[in-house]
């Protein structure tokens, strides 16, 4: 029985026994409403088709509304249609969150259009959106208008993201393609589904609502976002005015112990053993320390978090720690060294990244981005990461 985490709801199912939705081709019209089920666990409000179990056995899955035969999988918790390759596949599931002020929802718009249009061209990979509700949009037209069409054209940061609580927030879903390899004498795909969430900085620093979070804990892999200039060392090297600074001092080790705590209560239990013995969490993480353009005058060029990133169809291990070394250098110069502790005493496989999603500081009281437009650094770095620890891509 293969099971995974539904990208959409972060209910584990059998992907063997994933429900069908209705593609309204009966005998008669059936009924394009919202899904109920579907609207209580995810927040999308999209109409959709009829959503049913599986038939018993080798039986036909016959919508019961208009008696069409149904092709579409969804899945059976939250009855969101899935990836094709989703079916009998354990696909691995990659998630984001980030601090209050860690400008997560610009890395992820950023992200996400050049994962779709640079990346997955440079890996010969097919990258698309792989839901109808990007995001809480109504479809993937009115997300690129509002989402992307406002930072690329538009030039404008867009607000901050109001805080969840326990209400879901619909995922911005992406299904990454590559072409088959030869793994152990056969062909096999190689395909995963990235699931970012834009969660509000305040669900991260606060236990309540980060307990809330739960698809945290069926992730394979987890990137956390985090603001350099929530820490006093970092920003006494820059002259930031004051809307440059969201939050307060000292939150990207409380996002992370929060995080950890999370991870550790679901995935481990609290018993008296465990607190006695306690073992290192197996998620990797990608920890993106962001912005890093506002660091760009104090750092050598020959510096490696200033070099592009190398244009090759692996991901280069090389390149990547020493831009690890790099952060980790930064953050003890910052006074920020009981990070990279926590980190090494709760985490197996952990790395930092340094990037800027918009490529140069932008205006922060006009809330504009700066003359040259959005030209990403390094943004990619931290998905490629973790999509080479799940053989997703090779790295060398």
């Amino acid at each position: 029985m293969a099971k995974a985490a539904c990208p959409f709801c972060f209910r584990r199912v059998d992907t063997s026994r994933l429900a069908y939705q209705c593609s309204n081709r009966g005998n008669q019209e059936c009924v394009l409403a919202v899904d109920e089920k579907r609207k209580a666990m995810t927040g999308s409000k999209v109409l959709s088709y009829r959503t049913f179990p599986a038939p018993a056995g080798r039986g036909e899955p016959i919508c019961p509304e208009c008696g069409a035969r149904a092709t579409r999988r969804a899945c059976p918790e939250c009855h969101t249609s899935v990836p094709i390759d989703f079916v009998g596949s354990d696909s691995p599931m990659i998630g984001i969150v980030g601090s209050k002020g860690s400008g997560k929802t610009v890395l992820m718009t950023v992200q996400v259009k050049h994962l779709r249009e640079v990346v997955g061209k440079r890996f010969g990979a097919a990258v698309r959106m792989a839901t109808d509700s990007p995001d809480g949009a109504d479809g993937v037209s009115s997300y690129k208008a509002n989402r992307e069409a406002l930072l690329f054209e538009g030039r404008r940061l867009p607000e901050g993201t109001q805080q969840n609580g326990v209400v879901r927030r619909s995922p911005l879903v992406l299904h990454w393609q590559a072409p088959p390899t030869r793994r152990l004498g056969a062909l096999q795909s190689r395909s995963t589904i990235l699931s970012f969430v834009d969660t509000a900085g305040e669900d991260l620093t606060d236990q309540d609502t980060t307990f809330t979070l739960q698809y945290l804990t069926v992730c394979d892999g987890l990137i956390i976002a985090l603001d350099p200039f929530a820490l006093p060392g970092a920003r006494a090297q820059l002259n930031l005015p004051a809307q440059a600074v969201q939050t307060a001092d000292g939150a990207p080790l409380e996002v992370v112990a929060r995080i950890t705590e999370l991870l550790r209560t679901e995935m481990e239990g609290t018993s008296s053993r465990w607190a006695l013995r306690p073992r290192k969490i197996k998620i990797p993480v990608a920890v993106v320390f962001t912005k890093i353009d506002a660091f760009y005058g104090g750092l050598d060029r020959a510096n490696p978090i200033m070099a592009k990133p190398p244009q090759t169809s692996v991901y280069q291990e090389v390149d990547g720690q020493a831009v690890h070394e790099h952060v980790r250098a930064l953050l003890h110069g910052w006074d920020a060294d009981d990070l990279d502790l926590h980190l090494q005493l709760n985490y197996d496989d952990f790395r930092f990244f340094a990037v800027s999603a918009l490529g140069a500081e932008p205006d922060y009281v006009h809330r504009a981005v700066a003359e040259g437009g959005v030209r990403p650094h390094r943004v990619e770095d931290p998905i490629l990461w973790l999509l080479s620890k799940e053989g997703t891509v090779m790295s060398a």
